[in-house]
């Protein structure tokens, strides 16, 4: 007997599994709301120098050609407002925003525009730096002192900053606190995820992973509607911070992983957890005696005793594991700029900001119910590599498609639309890439491979606002292009990896080389104990 024998007489999975489930699912909205919420704050609204009362704006602002059109200068108007003075000068008294109260963001608030446009950017990277170094400390820590801890840490200490976000009254302290705020949202992140994996059946682990991507999907959709709704990002950041207070029932509910108890030898708590799920299950605790916890504890610790430490060195140990790796960490890159870079230039296409976030988050709900239907059906390496060339060759369309007809029709919201389904590819890519990465890798060596290849992720996370703001130096559809053409040399990469789909999984270096016979992945997955990670890292 062993754990996951022990999970199955609690059910299949049993309603206390179930229920933990959902309310771990339900912090994903924190998560995602905190991750994308830039998108919202961080958007520029038309604007033009402001000028004093009774000052004609066409006779004092400048036209300058934007794309064959011509339009209102932005950061310029003439020297003593007249047309006649040959000189013009930056915005002397500030700028004036083409928006509706109560419509304000940290743009308006602190004159983001400009020379200072890079502001709202940097705002961005530097969130995702404290991303970044979260995915990095939490992980660690969560392995040395439990997940349950810092999961409770990472949920409620947010809490606090978020609130103090909300009152701030300068950038520096915004950003500051966005850093810190970044840092706990992916601790919240990578130890919840460990935690729900954990706490089921290898068998069920792909589904309970992908179905997890619906709750970051819907909670992009809950912030676009609360945005609507509020649209003074003040009142947002409080809306977004405070929710998490509702869970302090987590507490006394959410278990300690019994899969790290086990590995620290609390054999206890490893029968009190069991046997607090039986009773809740209707399940006789007397089937689950201290004596078959005891049995199931040694023989884990049996089976996960080996002879070798393996490191990330092993990645690179083999040619074919060399290349692969090369590979992946691309992959995982490319769709972390395509995905994130998408969703926050969304707000800028043509229509309804609001509407184009929700629907966004809308067409990332159907890539995830996709995903979930077709992965077991239609093998990874086909799946994945649609996803990444349609998602590409869509960004690429959207780039190019032209603002207006010869005829002067407005048809913009043709980009639009391919952006949307550019979007939904790479929604896809993200749902699939821990999977597929976590079957390419052997065993011994899978969850450093999946871990590593996740740092490209927050890599990507870093870059991609720097990428938007090449729209602003140079012209406005540049970066949805870079965005297509990484994703169109995604699905060409892909092409080069193997498919792991009914295929034998690798045990060892030498089996990832040649990959076995084929099996049933899902029967394989029972037999390894496979995990995932999530990909919103």
């Amino acid at each position: 007997m062993d754990l996951d024998v022990l999970y199955e007489k609690l059910g299949n999975p049993g309603r206390y599994h179930v229920l933990v489930y959902i309310l771990q699912c339900l912090t994903y909205f924190p998560v995602v709301v905190n991750h994308v919420v830039m998108a919202i704050f961080g958007v520029p609204p038309p604007h033009h120098c402001k000028i004093p009362n009774g000052v004609l704006v066409n006779e004092s602002i400048p036209l300058v050609d934007i794309s064959g059109e011509l339009t209102l200068d932005k950061c310029n108007v003439y020297d003593n407002y007249t047309m006649s003075s040959n000189s013009t000068v930056y915005c002397p008294m500030g700028w004036e925003y083409d928006v509706t109260p109560p419509d304000k963001n940290i743009v308006t608030e602190w004159d983001l525009v400009c020379d200072n446009k890079s502001l709202s950017g940097l705002a961005t990277t530097i969130y995702f730096c404290g991303v970044m170094l979260g995915g990095l400390i939490f992980g660690t820590l969560s392995d040395l002192f439990g997940r349950k801890p810092f999961f409770l840490l990472t949920l409620f200490v947010p809490v606090g900053i978020g609130v103090g976000l909300a009152f701030v009254q300068n950038y520096i302290t915004f950003v500051v606190l966005r850093f810190v705020l970044g840092f706990f949202m992916q601790g919240l992140q990578t130890t919840n995820f460990v935690l729900v994996m954990e706490l089921f059946r290898p068998v069920h682990r792909t589904t309970v992973g992908l179905v997890i991507e619906l709750f970051w999907g819907s909670g992009v959709m809950l912030l676009a509607l609360i945005a609507y709704l509020i649209q003074d990002w003040r009142y947002i950041q409080l809306a977004i911070s405070l929710p998490p207070v509702l869970a302090i029932g987590y507490i006394w509910i959410i278990p300690e992983s019994p899969r790290w108890l086990q590995a620290q030898q609390k054999y206890k708590q490893v029968q009190d957890f069991f046997i607090k799920a039986a009773k809740f299950n209707n399940v006789s605790p007397d089937q689950l005696v201290l004596e078959d916890v005891h049995v199931a504890i040694k023989r884990e610790d049996d089976k996960h005793t080996v002879t070798k430490k393996y490191t990330i060195i092993d990645m690179f140990r083999t040619a074919k594991l060399r290349k692969r790796t090369f590979i992946l960490f691309y992959l995982w890159f490319a769709v972390a700029v395509g995905y994130y870079g998408l969703l926050y230039s969304i707000t800028n296409f043509a229509g309804n900001k609001y509407l184009n976030f929700f629907i966004g988050g809308a067409v990332e709900m159907v890539a995830y119910i996709l995903t979930v239907f077709i992965v077991n059906r239609l093998g990874r390496k086909k799946v994945l590599c649609a996803y990444f060339v349609l998602g590409g060759v869509m960004c690429i369309c959207a780039g190019v498609v032209p603002a207006k007809t010869g005829d002067g029709v407005d048809i913009r919201w043709i980009s639009t639309v391919l952006a949307m389904i550019g979007r939904m590819n790479m929604a896809g890519c993200f749902a699939m890439m821990p999977l597929y990465t976590s079957e390419i890798y052997p065993t011994v060596i899978r969850n450093i491979g999946v871990g590593a290849c996740a740092f490209w992720t927050r890599l990507g996370g870093v870059l991609f606002p720097q990428i938007l703001l090449l729209g602003q130096y140079t012209f406005k559809s540049l970066p949805v292009i870079i965005f297509g053409v990484l994703a169109l040399a995604g699905g060409i990469l892909t092409l080069i990896l193997p498919e792991t789909f009914n295929k034998k999984l690798p045990e060892t270096i030498q089996d990832a080389e040649s990959f076995g016979h084929l099996v049933n992945t899902t029967e394989e997955h029972i037999r390894q104990g496979l995990t995932t990670q999530d990909t919103h890292l």
